[in-house]
């Protein structure tokens, strides 16, 4: 349906990197210290394995719309180049990102030919795709499941430079949560894995294949650090079996939507809770029923939702029925679910009614409320909140007086409505807007303790999503006068401005970011004053002010993290962004204050987000950095007590605790914060003890 989705897709991501870059900015807040970046690894010599080896992985040169082909003879490294595993005679299977664009596909044999190659099949769900060569090279043995800690080597053509090798271990199986695909089976490994490397394989120490590279978390130099994912043997020959015999992957569909279970079930065993069920479905007639937890499918065990996804995708196709394991009433069960995929769409559809979207139905259904924006942010999300009115983040449309909405029926142009509103909300306006789209209520729900989703843009996938659900950490601090929801609920760049809802799909607040597994949404009390103060006198001034001041703090943020420490002058990264008052970017601009060693300009910045929203551990931990750097201890204290009492179970905020008490003079808070870390992490509370006893002097500003 997001027929508009591509284009806006290819935009966006092109401005990430030319334009003022507002995008890689709100990235390295929520999620640094690294950015989730594809292996778009498209850019030799073996002499651990077997000399075979080096002849069963390739390099695939695809030919992008507009792009010159790999291995024309340009420097490496400026055209898209990947990688690909011989799987059986004259087939290739390599990552479907590498090709998907491509006019052509030709690939670089091991001796150096060059040959024709063509796209037999691919899976966009799984990001695997096979292709037919003409060359009679050896096939990859398949290897066992491997173990913690296993050596293993990863073999691509990095850079474009040719195949060669890179070793490590295997860091973890099983992987289904690192959110680049639908579905997700990933071995992750150590062994460094850079651009040009999708589509080649990891090896174990008997060269037999462990799984084939698909993606990497980057640096923001887009480089390996370390956490790198293969598809794994499983699902690869699951999936590539499928493509070969008939052209597409049937995933089991079993009719349930999953969600997380309440907060005591979860301390008691990890398990997704079958929250609904399709009465005509496979698992209907197999006897599960709604608040059932899922243990076990088809014997591989499953702690979340995206694990029983995970599961399903490896029950092979010609199985006649599966075994799910479950409990129910505090006894366990095991039932035959009959093998039964959707049928019409060759895409995984393994969690429920609502096809890819494997949480409660109302929670996926405000999927049709929420739309991706392009504006000053390149990329971000906006929530409908009426017939022709959506609400976005200011910091997505800054100064702009206009957007693109992207709709299932093409782009449409909107226009920002001026309102005095002072916080991070912004009002579109855009005509023809879908008559049947869903528009969520704007009062108030109370807010309960845990099962908040995020919906928003994911540009890595291309589409709406419903993001993996969270708890809350905190509600609006009372007083403030732009308080926000403070949840574990995962975002990530492209859903600033998506919603906030529960597990009954009901909004209760507008995606604004964060980090550090700590998300933050601004209530729907605000959107209503948003509204409201569309009609004050003063709503267009105040509007172009806020907008002018956002867009030049981030033209002085731009300059400042461009320069050298010593080169930069607070005043000028400081005056606009206090008259902008953005919570996000008082965040960071503190943060490139107190790096330059403008410690005392980085804390009252720090010191002014605190305030604007008091509840917020991200903030409230910014300004202790900025403090400790300053050698201002006493009045970490306060700040440090209060965090210590927010979140009693955070080492790193029990270590600010125990700090602050030994070297500002109060020994009752250090002790306070020694006995909470001893329940939380009884190891780091070994050396507090001998830091609270044996304190060095306190460190001279630095």
């Amino acid at each position: 349906a997001w027929r508009s989705f591509p284009r806006f897709f290819t935009l966006a991501t092109a401005s990430l990197t030319r334009q003022r870059a507002p995008m890689r900015r709100r990235c390295k807040m929520m999620l640094q210290p690294v950015a989730l970046v594809i292996a778009c690894v498209f850019g030799t010599g073996l002499s651990a394995f077997s000399p075979d080896l080096s002849q069963s992985v390739l390099s695939v040169l695809p030919v992008w719309p507009g792009q010159s082909q790999g291995g024309a003879g340009q420097r490496p490294g400026l055209a898209p180049e990947g990688s690909g595993v011989v799987i059986a005679p004259g087939v290739i299977a390599t990552a479907w990102h590498v090709v998907e664009p491509a006019e052509r596909i030709d690939v670089r044999l091991p001796d150096g030919r060059i040959l024709p190659a063509e796209l037999i099949a691919a899976d966009a769900a799984t990001d695997i795709a096979i292709l037919s060569v003409n060359a009679g090279l050896p096939a990859v043995t398949l290897a066992v499941d491997p173990t913690l800690g296993e050596p293993v080597c990863a073999v691509g053509n990095a850079f474009g430079l040719g195949v060669s090798i890179s070793c490590g271990v295997v860091s973890a199986t099983g992987i289904s949560n690192a959110g680049f695909n639908p579905v997700e089976d990933f071995v992750q490994t150590d062994a460094a894995i850079n651009p040009g490397m999708s589509g080649g394989g990891l090896f174990d120490r008997d060269g037999h294949l462990v799984g084939m590279v698909s993606a990497i978390f980057a640096s923001e130099g887009d480089g390996n650090i370390g956490v790198n994912f293969a598809v794994s043997g499983p699902l690869l020959t699951r999936v590539t079996r499928a493509l070969e015999q008939d052209g597409a992957v049937r995933f089991p569909d079993p009719g349930w939507s999953l969600g997380v279970a309440d907060r005591a079930t979860r301390a008691r065993i990890a398990a997704p809770v079958i929250d609904g069920l399709d009465p005509q479905s496979a698992a209907a007639a197999a006897g599960l029923a709604p608040g059932d937890l899922l243990l076990e499918v088809a014997g591989r065990r499953v702690k979340t939702p995206r694990d029983a996804v995970a599961a399903l995708a490896l029950v092979p196709q010609e199985a006649g029925e599966y075994d799910v394991l479950i409990e129910r009433d505090g006894q366990v069960q095991s039932l035959p679910v009959v093998f039964r995929s959707s049928g019409e769409e060759p895409l995984a559809r393994p969690a429920g009614p609502l096809g890819d979207c494997p949480h409660p139905d109302p929670v996926c259904l405000m999927r049709q409320a929420v739309f991706p924006v392009s504006s000053f942010d390149p990329v971000g999300s906006a929530t409908r909140i009426g017939p022709d009115l959506l609400v976005t983040n200011r910091h997505v449309v800054g100064d702009r007086s206009d957007a693109v909405v992207h709709t299932p029926d093409g782009p449409r142009g909107a226009r920002v409505i001026a309102s005095a509103y002072a916080g991070d909300l912004a009002l579109l306006q855009v005509p023809d807007l879908p008559d049947a789209g869903f528009i969520p209520d704007l009062e108030d729900t109370p807010l309960g303790a845990e099962g908040f989703y995020v919906v928003g843009a994911d540009i890595t996938r291309e589409e709406m999503r419903v993001f993996d659900p969270g708890d809350l950490i905190a509600r609006p601090a009372e007083g403030a006068e732009l308080g926000r929801i403070h949840v574990t609920s995962r975002m990530q760049p492209g859903v600033s401005g998506g919603a906030l809802v529960n597990a009954q799909g009901d909004l209760v607040g507008i995606a604004v970011g964060g980090g550090e597994s700590r998300f933050e949404a601004i209530p729907l009390v605000d959107v209503r004053e948003l509204l409201a103060l569309t009609e004050e006198t003063g709503a267009v001034e105040r509007t172009e002010t806020l907008g002018r001041a956002f867009a030049e703090c981030a033209g002085a943020l731009d300059q400042a993290r461009s320069r050298a420490a010593e080169q930069m002058d607070p005043v000028t990264l400081t005056q606009p962004c206090v008259r902008g008052d953005n919570h996000g970017q008082l965040l960071e601009a503190g943060r490139l204050l107190a790096r330059a060693g403008a410690f005392d300009e980085g804390a009252l910045l720090h010191a002014a987000a605190v305030a604007q929203v008091p509840n917020s551990i991200n903030a409230r931990l910014s300004l202790l950095v900025s403090l400790q750097l300053g050698a201002r201890f006493e009045d970490m204290v306060p700040h440090a007590r209060w965090l210590m009492d927010m979140a009693p179970g955070d080492p790193q905020a029990l270590r600010f605790a125990i700090q602050s008490g030994v070297w500002g003079n109060d020994p009752d808070l250090a002790e306070a914060g020694y006995d909470k870390l001893l329940a939380a992490d009884p190891v780091q509370a070994q050396a507090a003890r001998r830091f609270i006893d044996s304190a060095p002097p306190a460190p001279a500003r630095r």
